[in-house]
């Protein structure tokens, strides 16, 4: 197969849905030879934060010249963007390869009577052997969907991450953050530390695991904290204390304490992994976190009409962009191009966000599991508009901005779905 052949391949297997279970992908991996355990990895999980997290971490691991795979989702405009090696998201050609092999071996379990594999688990397939093939030391794996049953939970890693618990997709993990931290302390391991910023109950669950796993466990606000912190124009300044070690001073090209805390968290993991491996110390952690990019998360377009994307797809992620947007354009007009999908309490995010001065553009996200525009609408007090797309939406948001004769922002916020179109219109 050819990239748009893979591409139109795996679209026809994503119509069968999710399926939480691991004996498939266990069955074709055992095919391709077990890629998975040929190198380092490290898993990490959590309701917000995991891709940043991810980002910050293999970062690091690069500065100290290690050949790292990074594992993500979701992609912004391309599927490729998921499976990245030494920095860079492999290319459309090995993306070919890579799926062309995975799916002889799917269609091999399907000969010998097995049910076909689901798109996430032929992506998380392809994303191993791709790592194994490239002669990656180290793969940082940001997990899809939970932790105990997601089919990246076929690792046994060195290191594990839950960044923090939530209520999100309670669909498939319960209605409580007990029940959701369950399924995210499931990527604990016997023997294998865990770095993690969850806290109440959550992390009540995640200790209780970590103990009976007998797994040293590193806790955020215990073991590692942030002291200082000062906001930039290019990101933020920490000041950050670990047990027993000498303080830390990072510069974050991120916004946000949400950022501040994910970089912590990255940081923390980092001095884990420092502990097992020499090659990994400070030098690399600071300029791991320093050189770090993640698109689509408080991404700042500057401008006349400065454009801010950001994901924000659940009441959390909402909060933690609403904060930010207060600590860095406290007086500035907002103008929100938004969605949401229908597994999101839609009504959470939008009292965080979008307040009744505030326009916003009700836009729907290219997927079907979107909410139509018309029913988010329905929900504010303020200026409301519907357009067809995000692109439409993003124009005019950007024209009333420019119109407007105060300090303006246009925000795309609401789900990453739509942060790819956004980016691709920006140029970017």
């Amino acid at each position: 197969m050819n990239y748009t052949e893979s591409i139109a391949w795996l679209t026809e297997q994503a119509s069968f849905g999710i399926k939480p279970g691991l004996q498939r992908i266990r069955a074709l991996l055992e095919r391709l030879g077990n890629p998975e355990r040929d190198y380092k990895t490290v898993h990490i999980a959590g309701t917000n934060g995991k891709g940043s997290v991810t980002a910050l971490l293999t970062e690091v691991l690069r500065q100290a010249g290690l050949r790292v795979g990074r594992y993500t989702s979701p992609h912004l405009t391309e599927y490729t963007e998921r499976i990245a090696v030494d920095g860079q998201d492999i290319s459309p050609a090995d993306f070919a390869t890579g799926m062309t092999r995975v799916r002889a071996a799917a269609e091999e379990m399907v000969q010998a009577g097995m049910e076909m594999p689901t798109e996430f688990e032929l992506l998380t397939a392809c994303a191993f052997l791709t790592y194994r093939e490239a002669g990656c030391e180290y793969a940082v794996i940001e997990a899809g969907l939970g932790g105990t049953l997601d089919s990246t939970n076929v690792i046994t890693p060195v290191l594990s991450v839950i960044t923090n618990v939530s209520l999100d997709h309670q669909q498939y993990m319960g209605d409580t953050p007990e029940e959701i931290a369950a399924h995210k302390a499931g990527i604990i391991k016997h023997g294998v530390p865990v770095v993690t910023a969850a806290q109440g109950a959550a992390l009540r669950v995640i200790r209780e695991k970590a103990a009976a796993e007998e797994a040293k466990l590193y806790r955020w606000e215990r073991e590692f904290k942030i002291t200082k912190r000062t906001t930039g124009r290019l990101g933020q300044i920490l000041q950050m204390e670990r047990r027993d070690l000498p303080e830390a001073m990072l510069f974050v090209p991120f916004f946000g304490i949400h950022q501040a805390v994910n970089a912590a968290v990255a940081a923390m993991a980092a001095t884990v992994l420092g502990q097992q491996d020499a090659r990994i110390g400070e030098d690399a952690l600071r300029e791991g976190i320093a050189r770090a990019k993640w698109p689509g998360r408080f991404e700042i377009v500057p401008g006349e009409v400065p454009v801010i994307l950001d994901g924000a797809h659940n009441g959390d992620g909402a909060e933690a962009l609403a904060l930010a947007l207060q600590e860095l354009y406290p007086r500035a007009k907002r103008y929100y191009v938004f969605t949401a999908l229908q597994d999101k309490h839609v009504e959470d995010m939008v009292q965080e966000l979008i307040r009744p001065e505030d326009t916003a553009i009700i836009v729907p996200a290219p997927t079907e599991r979107t909410r139509a525009p018309e029913e988010i609408a329905a929900l504010l007090h303020g200026s409301t508009e519907t357009a067809a797309d995000v692109v439409t939406g993003l124009r005019r948001a950007r024209t009333l901005a420019a119109a407007d004769t105060e300090e303006s922002i246009v925000i795309v916020c609401g789900s990453l779905y739509i942060i790819g179109p956004a980016r691709a219109e920006l140029g970017l």
